[in-house]
């Protein structure tokens, strides 16, 4: 199927929309707001109740990735 340049110019513009939403995800905590933990602490704090660092950031990332994801999805309808 040949697409017309019409049609090519607003795929690029879903593409471009489609970034600037990951764009914005990405931006979402910044470090004024959020700053970076004392990680050892945190370690040692989970660990006295049976957590683990590794659980929370793992958690995190699903969470981020996830998010990216159906970003990219609600991009390709």
């Amino acid at each position: 199927m040949t697409k017309t340049i019409e049609e090519l110019e607003d795929h690029i513009s879903d593409l471009e929309e489609t970034l600037h939403k990951i764009q914005s995800w990405c931006d979402a905590y910044p470090l004024d707001i959020f700053p970076e933990p004392n990680l050892k602490k945190v370690h040692e704090i989970l660990q006295e109740h049976g957590m683990s660092l590794d659980a929370v950031s793992a958690s995190s990332m699903r969470h981020v990735l996830k998010g990216i994801s159906k970003i990219i999805e609600e991009g390709k309808t």
